[in-house]
């Protein structure tokens, strides 16, 4: 009974498919139609509209006319992009001027503090040792063998952990030598930066200080270095008449 049950339904389905199908049109159908008519029409014009360029339906006037603001804005754009460009040029060459400025006044400092002896320094040289066991030798030689120096391009020197700067003096007495202020005894161990193929002949140079020094007894030698460590260094000079305008 179960296997038969569902037959006697499909004569009756049909039937009111046709019913639906083949009946009369009331006026609501009618008007369901028109308004899918009309929603169908405004979908398609309005695809249509979209896929249109805008410019075909523009008329040959306004077509000059839009290419000219084109252009217009075209050339406003080049001016921009070329201000623009001339800032940023100024902008690198002021900064370039600024860091050339600032590296010239780290030289500058770098090589006031070296000549002023107030930072210790490194570099090639020569060490020159005398050795005056008769105490034979006075100021003047000491006086000599600097100015030898200072006039061979020696960039800084010490003598017996003592920097010698612009502003040394030497003295002496029976009892020894004075550089600014500090006794030192023999031997004396000059530390020398600066070329060392110029400094030695200078030092070494006919009735020059060395050749002095060994006429009243003295040892002297002289050795070149790579590499001098000048750890020694001289107080910073204050300024007592004169200020920074």
């Amino acid at each position: 009974m179960d296997d038969a049950s569902p037959a006697p339904r499909r004569p009756a389905m049909w039937r009111r498919v046709r019913r639906a199908l083949f009946a009369r049109p009331r006026p609501l159908h009618v008007v369901l139609l028109v308004i899918c008519f009309v929603l169908g029409a405004a979908m398609v014009t309005q695809v249509r509209a979209q896929q249109t360029d805008p410019l075909e339906t523009m008329n040959q006037q306004d077509l000059v006319a839009l290419l000219d603001e084109l252009s217009t804005r075209e050339e406003t754009l080049r001016s921009e992009k070329s201000d623009l460009q001339s800032q940023l040029a100024e902008l690198q060459n002021a900064a370039s001027e600024q860091q050339a400025a600032r590296s010239a006044a780290e030289r500058a400092a770098t090589q006031a503090a070296v000549n002023a002896g107030t930072v210790a320094v490194h570099g090639p040289g020569l060490v020159m040792t005398v050795t005056d066991g008769g105490g034979a030798l006075d100021s003047s030689q000491f006086v000599m063998a600097l100015g030898e120096l200072r006039n061979a391009g020696a960039e800084a020197v010490a003598l017996n952990g003592v920097r010698l700067t612009p502003r040394s003096w030497f003295t002496s007495d029976s009892t020894g030598v004075v550089v600014d202020g500090t006794r030192i005894s023999s031997p004396y161990t000059w530390q020398i930066l600066g070329d060392a193929t110029t400094l030695e002949p200078a030092l070494e140079i006919q009735a020059g200080s060395a050749q002095q020094m060994r006429a009243r007894g003295a040892g002297v030698d002289i050795a070149a270095s790579d590499d001098l460590q000048i750890t020694a260094v001289a107080p910073a000079p204050k300024p007592q008449w004169a200020t920074v305008k």
